[in-house]
């Protein structure tokens, strides 16, 4: 009986040991709609394909601000939770994905770039905005001018630029106020997902939260300030593809350099440290097309430099790293470069 009771217990605790680690992940959509650009759009059809998927597959969809709730409460493992987002709060997003989600019974939020807000096209009016927030979704900051946030101006000095920023930030901020009738919550979504170090450092003083664009799970280690959101697009729809994103598991990267995804090389290396655990895991990362990774391991952890597998071109170039978590999930890093090539960037 006792050989039982220690094979049992020795089975429970690889069981446990085997299982992921809890996570959530929060998905990035721009337009609903069949005659927006491919590159920021889903049709309504893949849209509530996308939704059906994630009831099927037993996802609880909640908005954004119980789903960070729930992550730094610390989720139990193997939660399937989710929120959907919505960026520059155009008019498909009220015509389209409502309705759907109402379906559903499923709440969203959109981060506002409160500029263009009221200015016609198809862009929604802070009356639009309101009814949102009346069907219980949640309305917060993608900035005023919707600003390439790592750009300075010529000749601008850091502090004329981090000023410039806290400001757009700020006016966002007050609109918001003022249209809802109530201070939106510190939730901030970096336009074209660029953000550097200096950028984060200013949304922590200001006491935001930021979201990025890029592939990944939020787990309670993740840096609040680089919350991963995984793009949706015409051109990455289906669900083969995307369900693997969606059922991810944040990979424990535990060093990053560099600090910045700024970058003026071709083929610039990233180095991400992971634990010594990780020793005899199989990493695979692509960058535009399979990436070069050379591993060394050490005592104390195991160090991949990641480069990409051909030249990047001026622009923003994702780095997506995988790993088999097994029971059909993957864990799954991201990172963003932004390659100045001659004129990208100012200094």
């Amino acid at each position: 009986m006792n050989r039982f009771l220690l094979q049992a217990a020795a089975a429970c605790l690889a069981l446990a040991l085997s299982l992921p680690a809890q996570a959530a992940v929060v998905l990035l959509y721009h337009h609903v709609s069949e005659r927006t650009p491919a590159a920021t759009s889903v049709t309504p059809a893949q849209f509530a394909e996308h939704l059906q998927k994630l009831a099927d597959e037993g996802f609880q969809v909640v908005r954004l601000d119980e789903l960070v709730e729930r992550v730094r409460a610390g989720e139990p493992a193997q939660s399937r939770l989710a929120a959907i987002t919505f960026d520059d709060a155009y008019r498909s997003i009220l015509e389209n994905a409502l309705p759907l989600l109402k379906q559903q019974g499923w709440p969203a939020t959109v981060f506002v770039a409160t500029e263009a807000v009221g200015q016609g096209g198809n862009i929604m009016s802070a009356d639009d905005l309101r009814a949102l927030e009346r069907e219980g979704w949640l309305l917060t900051n993608h900035g005023h001018q919707h600003l390439h946030m790592v750009r300075r101006q010529p000749d601008e000095s850091e502090r004329a630029w981090l000023a410039r920023l806290r400001e757009d930030i700020t006016q966002a901020e007050e609109l918001l106020a003022q249209w809802l009738e109530k201070a939106p919550p510190k939730f901030f979504a970096y336009p074209y997902g660029e953000h550097d170090a200096k950028v984060r450092e200013l949304l922590r003083e200001l006491g935001y939260i930021g979201f990025a664009q890029r592939s990944g799970a939020v787990g309670a280690p993740v840096d609040w300030q680089n919350v991963p959101r995984i793009p949706v697009n015409r051109h990455y729809a289906g669900w083969d593809s995307l369900g693997d994103k969606v059922r991810a598991l944040p990979m424990p990267v535990q060093q990053v350099s560099p600090a910045s995804g700024i970058t003026t090389d071709k083929r610039p290396a990233l180095t991400l440290v992971l634990p010594a655990d990780w020793a005899q895991r199989n990493v695979n990362c692509f960058a535009g097309g399979a990436a070069g990774i050379v591993r060394e391991v050490h005592s104390d952890g195991v160090q991949l430099r990641v480069t990409p597998g051909r030249d990047l071109t001026p622009g923003r170039t994702l780095v997506n790293c995988t790993a088999s978590a097994g029971q059909g999930r993957f864990y799954w890093y991201s990172w963003l470069w932004m390659h100045r090539g001659e004129s990208w960037y100012s200094e």
